[in-house]
């Protein structure tokens, strides 16, 4: 009779923690506070599940379960006295290493700062934690954030869970891998070039890009730690998710000025244009001879289309007020020279003597990387310009669209590959093409500072998932997450990789 009781009782308890590691976290937030589950019992089962599954994930790569339990144990205690609790509170989840955490190693992928410990955390961290998260680990980064592959000489090869032999994407892969196999439910990223959306498209997640500077980067690295970062001009930080309503509710925790700031102002953003489908007024975007995409992928979007339109929305084809090869020049422009910032001046030195030799027509990824990192101060001020120019044409087009759908990527997740990065190549429709050629769709939002969120929207043949993202106007990011629910209830949402179920 014991030995019944012993075995019903641990096959409650792997019932359980199979139910916990793929709630959502608003459905965790809600049992702990209704007291159906204590934050020591959903804390140990996610403590259970990357000690099952990381291994051969290897998303997870610093914890801090300790710590983690003690700040669990609190945190129950406080439910028990009815005390006023946070929005997130008790909710265990893990953090991109690129943002720094108190007492835990945060490297930013970067082996010069291994031995990097916080004393305190990013603002935006801090912000998780006000509210009552509970962060006990870090997830994997390339070197520096720079790569849409997240693998470094300090923790390895992260990989994806739909395909362990194939990435799940950069620089948040960590992030993205961690959520799609269950080890954490919810995960704060950042993004300059897809650095959230592309992840979320290879592991068939929900991430958003935020408006520009709504979310503060201080803390994040790089730049190195100690140094403070109030903005870039492009970069941003912000939640990845398996349903649209958790990236809602870290939105809401995360959108403030930063900590210099906000003896000043607040934010405030505004309401979602519409909560009805069939007065959401979309454009489409599926594909561009300038960036070409995978016909899965753009085949996908259109489907999409076809079913908004069937559910009563209002859908257009897009026709757009500029290039796409203009806003790539802007977007080059603005990003190559931030990202070789602080390179050795022999390395800069090398590279104005490339530039000077280029031919003028010359559009390669290679080419537009040594142009762009050469920029003269006066030709950027030109650029930035021309940026603000696009920005204006894209707040006209608001006016007529709620939002756009377009490609997040020009392929579904690849297989690792680690050569030097412009020797990499990937297939796109037969045709061999630039790997940095992923990152050109990501180039619309960053440059002009707009809200993108991917939506997975279905699968490859070779059952990889695939995801679009939904851009809308400057600081209307609540009109974005909602049509991704819309997306959502008709194409189904997040999917478990299989082997992953339990």
């Amino acid at each position: 009779m014991q030995q019944s009781l012993w075995i019903f009782l641990a096959v409650l308890t792997r019932r359980l923690e199979k139910m916990m590691i793929y709630d959502d976290a608003h459905s965790l937030i809600t049992k702990i506070k209704n007291k159906e589950v204590s934050c020591i019992e959903v804390l140990e089962a996610f403590l259970k599940r990357v000690e099952k599954v990381n291994p051969e994930i290897n998303a997870v790569v610093a914890l801090d379960a300790d710590g983690a339990l003690e700040k669990a144990k609190i945190a129950d205690e406080k439910i028990s006295k009815g005390e006023e609790l946070g929005s997130l509170h008790g909710l265990p989840m893990t953090i991109k290493d690129a943002f720094e955490v108190e007492g835990l190693i945060s490297t930013g992928g970067n082996p010069s700062w291994r031995e990097n410990l916080p004393k305190k955390n990013a603002e935006a961290v801090q912000r998780l934690v006000d509210a009552g998260a509970i962060i006990f680990g870090k997830t994997n980064v390339p070197f520096l954030s720079s790569d849409l592959q997240s693998f470094n000489d300090i923790y390895g090869t992260t990989n994806n869970p739909y395909d362990l032999e194939r990435t799940p994407g950069g620089s948040s892969g960590g992030s993205a891998a961690a959520l799609a196999s269950g080890m954490t439910p919810l995960e704060l990223g950042s993004d300059i070039g897809g650095s959230i959306r592309i992840p979320s498209h290879f592991c068939g997640l929900f991430g958003h890009k935020p408006s520009y500077n709504i979310i503060s980067e201080v803390g994040h690295l790089p730049p190195p730690p100690g140094a403070i970062s109030t903005g870039n001009g492009l970069s941003v930080g912000g939640p990845l998710a398996r349903c649209p309503e958790d990236l809602e509710l870290a939105l809401n925790v995360l959108v403030a000025p930063q900590v210099q700031d906000n003896h000043a102002w607040n934010i405030k953003l505004p309401k979602t244009r519409t909560e009805n489908i069939k007065d959401l007024r979309v454009a489409v975007w599926p594909d561009e001879p300038y960036a070409e995409v995978d016909e899965e992928i753009s085949n996908l979007i259109k489907s999409t289309a076809e079913d908004l339109k069937s559910a009563g929305a209002t859908v257009e084809t897009a026709k757009l007020p500029f290039t796409f090869a203009e806003i790539d020049k802007l977007y080059s422009g603005l990003l190559n020279p931030l990202m070789l910032a602080g390179s050795p001046p022999a390395v800069i030195k090398n590279l104005q003597s490339l530039s000077e030799g280029l031919d003028p027509e010359d559009n390669s990824e290679l080419s537009k990387v040594v142009r762009g990192s050469v920029l003269t101060h006066t030709d950027w001020v030109v650029v930035n310009a021309m940026r603000q120019d696009i920005r204006q044409k894209w707040r006209e087009f608001f006016t007529n669209y709620d939002v756009i759908l377009s490609p997040t990527t020009i392929v579904p997740a690849f297989k690792h590959n680690h050569d030097p990065v412009h020797d990499r190549k990937l297939t796109v429709n037969g045709t061999e093409q630039e790997y940095l050629r992923t990152t050109l769709w990501a180039g619309p939002a960053v440059m002009a500072g707009l809200p993108s969120t991917n939506v997975p929207i279905g699968f490859s043949k070779e059952k990889l998932p695939i995801g679009m993202q939904v851009m809308g106007p400057y600081l209307e990011d609540k009109t974005c997450i909602t049509a991704a629910k819309m997306i959502r209830d008709i194409r189904g949402g997040f999917s478990i990789p299989s082997g992953f179920e339990s």
